[in-house]
């Protein structure tokens, strides 16, 4: 029987169990592993070791398991070779680099990149919107609500172009911030107010039903904030950079998204802006004396045909549909006088 030098079969065993062995080393190897059932198993382990590291090349020069059965049948002495010391030595080398590899795949920050949503109403239509973290926003007509597939850690960032209203889910730990036109920003911890931020007007309100909320926006290139409190309604000129805070029960703000039209002492100017949301048409306003007129009711489902025959007979006022040459606008325009 040949004895064999076990630095040498050291060095081999790695080689052969990869398939990078030469014909005469892997014969060399094979008589060596024909002299013990534990001669055997530590070429089992090692040849484990090698597939788990993503090394074994089976087809590339030797068939491992086709040699190993080929002397199966000629093993009947044990050797005095002990080989776990060597094998606790590999183990420990390939340890450290699967633990590292472990590391990076549990514990490396998600760098998915969220995608953003956006949502637009059609003139005269609402929508209703459910954010990810489980916040509800109301969209009026002729808005558009920009938000991501997923927050980020630290705050909840959506943008808002025209009229919402939102429920915000409580969550201290992340702020929620409401951008708007003209450089505006309404950030909140969790609460139900209403936002109206058209950038076609000359100014932006907020009106606040529930909860605290800080309005900020830019005075003499400054950073200017708000603090609101519930029944505040906050409107901001765009053009002044004017501030003025109104008391307000927040029903004539709101009720649009239950699909009502509340009036409650509104001025004129303002109950049209509401009807123009609603029914997508124009106002004209020809009598500047009907600027301080003011109304109260409540509609739901009546035409607006209906509503401004209501009007006439309450303040004395009329109207009429008007011819348009503008073809590029779609809406009707109704002149009041």
């Amino acid at each position: 029987m040949e004895t064999f030098n076990i630095d040498q079969i050291e060095e081999l065993l790695p080689r052969y169990c990869s398939g990078e062995a030469t014909v005469e080393e892997c014969r060399m190897v094979e008589e060596w592993i024909g002299q013990s059932e534990d001669n055997y198993r530590i070429v089992k382990q090692i040849y484990a070791i090698d597939q788990v590291m993503g090394t074994a090349q089976m087809e590339s020069k030797v068939n491992t398991e086709k040699a190993l059965a080929s002397v199966c049948g000629r093993m009947t002495k044990k050797s005095q070779v002990n080989m776990f010391t060597w094998l606790q030595r590999v183990a420990a080398i390939l340890f450290i680099p699967l633990l590292i590899i472990w590391g990076i795949e549990h514990f490396t920050p998600r760098t998915e990149l969220a995608q953003m949503i956006e949502i637009k109403t059609n003139p005269g239509m609402t929508t209703t919107v459910d954010l990810p973290d489980g916040s509800k926003v109301y969209l009026n007509s002729e808005s558009s609500l920009t938000y991501p597939s997923f927050f980020s850690e630290d705050k909840r960032c959506v943008q808002l172009k025209g009229e919402a209203f939102f429920e915000v889910q409580k969550d201290p730990e992340h702020r929620f911030i409401v951008s708007a036109p003209n450089h505006t920003q309404i950030e909140v911890l969790g609460t139900s107010f209403n936002v109206e931020a058209f950038e076609r007007d000359s100014f932006i309100s907020t009106t606040l039903v529930e909860g605290k909320v800080r309005f900020a926006y830019q005075k003499n290139q400054q950073s200017t904030t708000v603090v609101m409190k519930p029944g505040q309604k906050l409107m901001y000129n765009t053009t002044s950079s004017q501030v003025k805070l109104i008391q307000t029960s927040g029903e004539t703000e709101t009720a649009w998204k239950d699909g009502k039209i509340v009036f409650l002492a509104t001025p004129l100017p303002e109950a049209l802006r509401m009807l123009e949301k609603r029914f997508n048409v124009d106002f004209v306003l020809s009598n500047n004396r009907l600027r301080t007129e003011a109304f109260n009711g409540s509609f739901t489902n009546q035409r607006l045909e209906r509503i401004l025959e209501i009007f006439k007979i309450s303040s004395n006022i009329k109207w009429r549909y008007l011819d348009t040459q503008d073809t590029t606008n779609e809406r009707t325009r109704i002149e009041i006088y």
